[in-house]
């Protein structure tokens, strides 16, 4: 496949990925074989980087590539976003059931892929007791979601494009988590800027600040880092089900 329409059609399943609990759009990346050079696009992000010449911002920034993937990422999400809203408005108990279900099944992903990994079991299991009483907790506390402020908006935005970068994390799994996953997906449906506004600019933030340190987490902490997010999502994805109630 040629290499541009390899990362228009990533891009593409990368968008449905994010607005899709349950799956990662990072690994989707992965698998397309473009997180590599989207990361490395987000590292260069650096004011000593520009340059008015198109060729010399094309070779650190890989705007070829760069610039469709988002483009075509950008077009998959407000595009779904619709059917999203129309699955969660006319078939909302069906569709909490699937999201549960794909969000319990990311969970086991998620801990099936560091199995081999897990060979201090009380580590783990502390790690995993954190998790799923996190997750327990958050969804008590959602109920700020009714009426955010922008403060909040600025951090939903920070958090779900950090989990963004995490690979075999879902952002929209922990959007979900913690209660902002209908806000955020109705109000690109619906081109709401109020609440799109702060939550871009949280985005932005992260794009600043995190890609290298979500990498040096990973690299030190993988195993802590999934075993937490794997019980936190569980726990969340069961809560999730419309005939359980706490």
């Amino acid at each position: 496949m040629n290499e541009r329409l390899r990362f228009i059609v990533a891009g593409f399943f990368v968008g449905l990925a994010e607005i899709l609990p349950g799956i990662s759009g990072s690994t989707i990346a992965i698998a397309f074989n473009v997180y590599q050079k989207f990361i490395l696009f987000l590292s260069n992000l650096k004011v000593s980087n520009l340059s008015l010449k198109y060729k010399e911002l094309n070779r650190v920034f890989f705007l070829d590539l760069i610039i469709p993937f988002l483009f075509s990422m950008a077009l998959s999400v407000i595009l779904l976003s619709n059917l999203i809203m129309f699955l969660f408005s006319e078939y909302t108990y069906y569709f909490l059931v699937f999201l549960g279900s794909l969000m319990c099944l990311i969970a086991f992903v998620l801990l099936n892929r560091i199995k081999d990994l897990l060979n201090n079991k009380l580590r783990i299991f502390f790690y995993f007791s954190l998790g799923a009483v996190f997750g327990f907790l958050l969804n008590q506390i959602n109920i700020i979601f009714i009426n955010p402020n922008f403060i909040i908006l600025l951090v939903v935005g920070f958090i779900a494009f950090s989990f963004f970068l995490m690979p075999g994390i879902s952002g929209s799994a922990v959007l979900l988590s913690i209660g902002a996953y209908e806000l955020i997906i109705g109000s690109i449906a619906t081109l709401n800027m109020t609440t799109l506004i702060p939550f871009a600019l949280g985005c932005l933030i992260s794009l600043l600040t995190m890609p290298k340190i979500v990498h040096y987490l990973l690299d030190r902490f993988n195993t802590n880092i999934m075993t937490f997010f794997s019980a936190l999502i569980l726990v969340s994805g069961i809560l999730l089900f419309p005939f359980i109630t706490l």
